[in-house]
């Protein structure tokens, strides 16, 4: 009986196998649409791209290969052109977030990983007037303070002597951001080999990871914690070390608060009250906010400049032409002694901002997959693709940014000149998302970004060391230039 029992087994699982295989292939609801072969029947394939770094080049390479529309997973469909923005991320509460962003919880849900939309309407209201324009230009010493920091830095370097500009503007956004945040002068700029930067990637890593196999969550981070594996660990401690600076910072800006010293980016979340209970935010709920600040404040502003100067860098005719309207229209950082000033400055420098936003199309930062979930009971029609319920649904920047269908044979071009003469609106790109749950840090991104670009383009001739180095990309959600970018620098005359 054992006997027969055994030369049976095998029969029975090869035809279960052989009839999931054939379910799957005539059955299953998304099978007209196409796809990597292992991407079509395993969420694997989206965890093994963010592993070796190159997720959002992996969906790239797949719609080169197989459409606009495909598969990235059994049950994640990704889109490319511009048409499927609006039923995506424009359709509101009906296409909510999916379980991918529980994985970015490291404390509690905040702003960004929240999925419940009423918390969200309430979150961002709590905190929208701290992020608004005229709120942040009431800062702008601060950004001025630090800048100051960053060109002095930079000036003091001998000519001919090699440095990484992109860990310079690094430690520049991290500075700014704590100190908006909590009015803390971590000047990290001060005292490089002292003060380590926080491993911000480590927790965009594994929260990419653990996020692309979204039905295993909330398990597969309790068991990620106790399995005894260094790298995973390694990263987990990053993890862990990112959430106790946040606290740290949090509970000494309460106190700062209390005393009524300080202006934060924090003071609304502080004066905050619990639409329910009338009650103040939890020191954890401010921390799981202020946590959000340091990984998307700082990482993204620093790894955006850093894929903006290797551009100009290696573009000879873009930085002449950058070089001629700088001279034009913004004075030496310290003719007067007095920095220029943000306001006015964007309407003043059209071909900057056409770099700047090249940059962005080019070599997008934030390439995460920024998945929906289809709740219509009758799904939805997008590209030409009926998605029945159920479905995650999700576009990347990348794949976006590089349509060849809207932006011509040569979208994998650096050429700023085509937001000039074809008048493409900023809407064609998604930097920052899109829709209401864009990024509420726009425009801190924006104001740190054009500014320092002014401040050392103006003043400096920036020679790259390797002038035919070519651009490689850690790409695992928040994408940034792999390795340094190492320089040398003249201080310019006029």
């Amino acid at each position: 009986m054992a006997s027969y029992s055994t030369t049976l087994l095998p029969i029975v699982l090869l035809s279960c196998s052989l009839v999931w295989l054939l379910l799957w292939i005539f059955v299953h609801p998304l099978r007209k649409i196409p796809g990597p072969f292992w991407a079509r029947r395993t969420s694997l394939w989206k965890v093994y791209h963010v592993y070796r770094r190159d997720s959002a080049f992996a969906i790239q390479r797949a719609h080169e290969k197989y459409g606009p529309v495909i598969r990235i997973g059994p049950n994640h469909v990704n889109f490319q052109t511009r048409d499927a923005i609006g039923p995506i991320y424009k359709a509101g509460s009906s296409m909510p977030k999916t379980k991918f962003y529980d994985a970015f919880t490291a404390l509690h849900p905040n702003l960004f990983s929240t999925r419940d939309e009423e918390f969200h309407k309430m979150r961002r209201r709590q905190m929208s007037h701290s992020f608004s324009m005229a709120t942040l230009l009431k800062f702008e010493g601060r950004f001025g303070k630090h800048l100051h920091r960053l060109f002095s830095n930079i000036e003091q370097q001998p000519e001919g002597q090699v440095f990484d500009l992109k860990e310079s503007v690094a430690r520049y956004a991290y500075d700014v951001i704590s100190d908006l945040a909590f009015e803390k002068d971590l000047n990290t700029q001060g005292n490089p080999e002292a003060n380590e930067l926080p491993p911000i990637p480590d927790h965009i890593l594994i929260g990419t990871m653990y996020g692309m196999v979204e039905s295993l969550l909330p398990y597969s981070i309790r068991i990620g914690n106790k399995l005894p594996i260094p790298s995973l660990q390694k990263l987990l401690q990053s993890r862990k070390l990112l959430s106790q600076k946040a606290s740290e910072y949090v509970n000494s800006a309460i106190e700062d608060h209390k005393a009524g010293e300080k202006e934060t980016l924090l003071d609304n979340l502080l004066e905050a009250k619990d639409p329910s209970t009338g009650a103040p935010l939890t020191p954890a709920e401010v921390s799981s906010e202020a946590f959000a600040f340091l990984v998307a404040g700082a990482h993204t502003t620093s790894a955006t400049l850093g894929l903006l100067f290797y551009h100009l860098l290696h573009n000879r005719y873009a930085a002449e032409k950058l070089t001629e309207e700088l001279n034009a229209n913004v004075p030496l950082y310290n003719d007067g002694g007095k920095e220029i000033s943000y306001s006015g400055l964007e309407s003043k420098l059209p071909y900057t901002m056409a770099c700047i936003k090249e940059s962005f199309r080019i070599t997008p930062v934030f390439t995460m997959p920024l998945p929906r979930l289809v709740t219509d009971p009758n799904g939805v029609d997008i590209n030409g693709f009926h998605i029945p319920q159920g479905t995650a649904v999700s576009m990347i920047s990348q794949a976006l940014h590089h349509d060849p269908q809207f932006w011509g044979g040569d979208h994998d071009q650096y050429i700023p000149e085509r937001w000039l003469e074809d008048a493409i609106s900023f809407n064609e790109i998604m930097p920052f998302g899109i829709g209401h749950r864009a990024c509420i840090g726009r425009n801190i991104a924006s104001i740190n970004i054009l500014k320092v670009l002014c401040a050392l383009w103006r003043n400096f001739e920036i020679i790259p060391v390797d002038k035919y180095e070519k651009l490689e990309i850690n790409s695992l959600g928040v994408d940034e230039k792999k390795g340094p970018l190492l320089c040398t620098v003249r201080k310019r005359q006029m």
